[in-house]
């Protein structure tokens, strides 16, 4: 996923997750369009961060929201190039250990973007290179994702393959509500790999999961006008 929206764990079950369970107070908190959300850390500089949201359009809609790589930076802040690498590019990317984003971009201008893999059982499979723009500390950060897609259960996996980020993995998994909107699960484990406290990621992550459903949010809306 994209570094800023830090989203970036479990692999896809075969039984359909059952919808999360919340207090009152939670519910009441969803219902007023904000988050329920939790951070922890992991140990050294990674941490982690849970968060659930309402999205107001209904899940097969927003399924198609966070699955448009393609567009993320167009609608997510501070995230500069969006793109879906083919088999041949992420092999060169993985073989040739490239640290460089400029380098690896070069590549691009030799292949068709788009590149997703049909897998068994209905499943997908993209590798999505995602580069922010980003304050510092963190910076510049790109980072190549090899993310899985259950549309059945509307599941999507993502794990790291390569990029300046030490570590970035976790899932989104949407929920159908009685009223026609979606309950959004989203779960990450990130190291932005910098000589800091993993304070500054812990602050990042809960700064950033709001931002992140609102993003989801207007691509949504963006496909929807697209009808």
């Amino acid at each position: 996923m994209a570094l800023l929206i830090l989203f970036s764990v479990l692999i896809a079950s075969a039984i359909v997750a059952a919808e999360p369970k919340f207090t009152e107070e939670q519910w009441a908190r969803l219902k007023a369009g904000k988050q329920v959300s939790k951070v922890w850390n992991e140990g050294g500089t990674q941490s982690a961060g849970r968060g659930y949201g309402i999205f107001k359009h209904p899940p097969e809609l927003m399924w198609k929201a966070i699955c448009s790589f393609e567009l993320y930076d167009e609608f997510i802040e501070r995230t500069t190039v969006s793109v879906l690498v083919d088999e041949k590019t992420k092999y060169k990317i993985l073989k040739d250990n490239l640290q460089d984003a400029d380098e690896v971009e070069k590549l691009f201008k030799e292949m068709k973007p788009g590149y997703k893999r049909k897998d068994s059982g209905g499943k997908w499979t993209v590798y999505s290179y995602q580069r922010n723009k980003l304050p510092r500390p963190v910076s510049d950060r790109w980072v190549l994702l090899e993310i899985t897609h259950d549309d059945k259960q509307m599941r999507q996996t993502w794990k790291r393959l390569a990029g300046n980020i030490k570590e970035d993995f976790g899932y989104w998994q949407l929920y159908p509500l009685e009223n026609g909107q979606s309950l959004g699960e989203m779960q990450i484990h990130l190291d932005a790999n910098i000589p800091a406290t993993s304070l500054i990621t812990d602050y990042a992550l809960a700064v950033s999961l709001p931002a992140t459903y609102q993003s989801f949010e207007k691509i949504a809306e963006y496909l929807d006008k697209k009808k």
